[in-house]
């Protein structure tokens, strides 16, 4: 999605900007930094390339007063990189670190109990929210092992 919107954007500058100088300069760098994430990409290197377009293609944006595409770009900017991150549950006998939806911590004395079981993480505070999450495993965890740890950790 990001590099979709990063070509559109730059494509649409080409067409919608006022200025000459900067019409043609910006562009030129959002396909530039499209062109480096894509070559990236195929030798499964990781690259701020994309970030690096977008964000300059907002700039472009603001710097021509085209506002609200500065923030349309943003906002698909947050989207995509909300899509792309890595997600994570550490657990210790102190806390839970949990990345989704948002990281944070959560402190074992909060938590009524934690199942796992087929892939379904289930979580239910003490103040009676419940929190359900898929979670992809290592074939080599067992479900048991992860449920008895909560279990004791959970004990008032």
């Amino acid at each position: 999605m990001g590099r979709f919107v990063l070509l559109a954007s730059a494509t649409l500058f080409i067409g919608l900007s006022d200025t000459e100088k900067l019409k043609y300069g910006w562009s030129v760098l959002g396909y530039l930094l499209l062109i480096l994430d894509l070559f990236l990409y195929k030798k499964n290197k990781s690259s701020t390339a994309l970030s690096a377009g977008l964000l300059s293609q907002s700039l472009a944006w603001t710097f021509t007063g085209q506002w609200v595409m500065a923030g349309i770009i943003i906002l698909l900017y947050a989207l995509h990189s909300l899509s792309i991150r890595t997600n994570y549950l550490k657990l210790d006998s102190k806390r839970i670190l949990i990345s989704f939806p948002w990281p944070r911590s959560i402190s074992w004395d909060t938590i009524d109990f934690i199942t796992l079981k087929d892939g379904m993480l289930t979580m239910e505070y003490r103040n009676g929210k419940v929190f359900q999450q898929l979670i992809e495993k290592d074939p080599s965890f067992r479900e048991a092992d992860f449920n008895e740890f909560c279990q004791q950790q959970c004990k008032p």
